[in-house]
């Protein structure tokens, strides 16, 4: 009997395009487990990059680089990551759905500000194996806006778990590793999954990418941080939910505290002229949002 491997990816294809059921507008804030769910045949990674020159390979990482570490380092993830899975979702960036002008490098369905594209793709059931269909995928207007709309499904999680994927934030891991392996189950069912993730990550040594969380934490030269002993602050009643911002100052996504509860605080930092307290290793509070305790 032939023996079949399959992937089911959160958002992946399979050459002609990827498969991930989002059918909410790029603005939502959450979606339900079912929409982030997809099947492809997980046939032959490693012999479809052997065709591929190594020329075009390393075109491609430095093409994906930049987009996957301004993503990843607002949304306090890891660009290794995020490539390997643009890498093995897009097939090195031969799907349709990731070339110009879909931009789509993760196979995400639906629209994004109100743009799709129907593309043809293989998709996977108990009752029916595989079989061809037709779907509209999000249309991107670039590469970026494509890797930033998956980091923050990453931050958000889904519908009734905002921490759904937390295991792949860098706050939540020790290394690229935790990560892979917290996305096995939960973005993909394929037991080789995280396996072939850090395998791309160490061919081609895509952790480079990542820093060290200091250097990520000191990101911006013009930043100044003060280290302090652990202190409390305690999250005004009146300002609602307080955000949470990565090391750049940027509002993490799906991140809140509620009012009138106490936090401890490691660290001062000015960012862009702001007052930042440490919370943890990616997210950070704005003074004016609390009271310091002691």
């Amino acid at each position: 009997m032939k023996t079949k491997k399959w992937t089911l990816p959160l958002l992946v294809s399979f050459l002609a395009a990827g498969s991930l059921l989002l059918s909410q507008p790029a603005q939502a804030a959450s979606h339900s487990k079912s929409e982030l769910t997809t099947v492809t045949k997980s046939s032959s990674l490693a012999d479809f990059s052997a065709k591929l020159p190594l020329a075009t390979q390393e075109q491609f990482i430095n093409k994906i680089a930049p987009a996957a570490q301004k993503a990843a380092q607002t949304n306090g993830l890891y660009p290794s990551v995020m490539m390997a899975q643009a890498i093995l979702e897009s097939n090195w960036g031969t799907s349709t759905a990731s070339q110009a002008p879909n931009y789509n490098f993760f196979g995400i369905k639906g629209n994004y500000a109100g743009a799709g594209v129907a593309l043809a793709t293989s998709e996977w059931s108990a009752e029916h194996d595989f079989y061809q269909t037709n779907a509209t995928f999000r249309k991107y207007p670039n590469m970026a806006a494509s890797f930033q709309d998956y980091a923050q499904i990453l931050r958000q999680g889904i519908a009734g778990d905002p921490n759904y994927y937390r295991g792949t934030w860098r706050q939540s891991t020790t290394s690229y590793r935790d990560a892979t392996a917290w996305l096995q189950g939960r973005y993909a069912t394929d037991p080789d999954y995280a396996a072939k993730l850090n395998r791309l990550i160490k061919n081609y040594q895509l952790n480079k990418y990542d820093g060290s969380d200091a250097a990520a934490n000191a990101a911006v030269s013009s930043n100044s941080s003060t280290n302090a002993a652990s202190f409390k602050v305690k999250a005004r009643a009146d300002q609602g939910r307080i955000n949470l911002y990565s090391p750049l100052g940027v509002a993490l996504p799906g991140r809140h505290l509620n009012p009138n509860t106490t936090y401890s605080c490691s660290e001062v930092r000015y960012i862009n002229g702001q007052k930042f307290y440490r919370l943890a290793a990616y997210e950070w509070l704005q003074a004016t949002d609390v009271e310091v305790l002691s």
